[in-house]
């Protein structure tokens, strides 16, 4: 026997209100007050609220503060004028680290005369000339190359020669020494 449409709708009626009811029974109806502890609370205490003495006290002296300005208007987003900031800044001391100061490593110096370059063959390496300070002896330097153990030619220039000691990274250079004129 096949059901028609009516009579399943009828049935899916009947099976929702039955849900409906025993939902209603159960969880808001049900006799004996209240319903079962998802909306009231048993152990209820009403609000004591005859003495107001405290809330008018706190009232009374949150009335009587005044405002006083840091410089600062409130109402305007952003930074103060520079000239007002600096009016206000207390100026701390410096830093004073303790212990012992650290010591200042002075710039590499290079105890040689740059007295010239040169480009050996044409469109080649660029290679400088240095001589001793007591003239005795010429070393002719490449870029790259390193002098005394601890100082490496960084560049060669027209005018000058730029150098980095490769124990500390610090760098110098050195003019080039023109001569006296012949």
């Amino acid at each position: 026997m096949a059901a028609t449409r009516q009579q399943k709708e009828l049935i899916a009626l009947a099976v929702l209100a039955v849900i409906a009811s025993s939902f209603w029974y159960f969880y808001v109806g049900k006799p004996g007050g209240g319903g079962s502890g998802l909306f009231a609370s048993n152990n209820y205490a009403p609000i004591n609220a005859q003495d107001y003495a405290p809330i008018f006290s706190g009232m009374t002296k949150a009335q009587g503060t005044e405002y006083k300005s840091a410089g600062r208007n409130i109402f305007v987003m952003g930074a103060m004028p520079v000239a007002e900031a600096a009016k206000q800044t207390v100026v701390k001391p410096p830093f004073m680290p303790l212990g012992p100061m650290p010591q200042i490593i002075p710039p590499p110096q290079l105890p040689m005369v740059f007295f010239g370059y040169g480009m050996l063959p044409a469109g080649g390496a660029r290679q400088a000339f240095l001589k001793d300070e007591q003239g005795d002896e010429v070393h002719i330097v490449s870029e790259g190359d390193v002098l005394l153990n601890h100082i490496r030619i960084v560049h060669i220039g027209n005018e000058r020669i730029e150098f980095e000691d490769t124990n500390t990274g610090l760098r110098n250079s050195k003019n080039l020494d023109a001569g006296p004129a012949a």
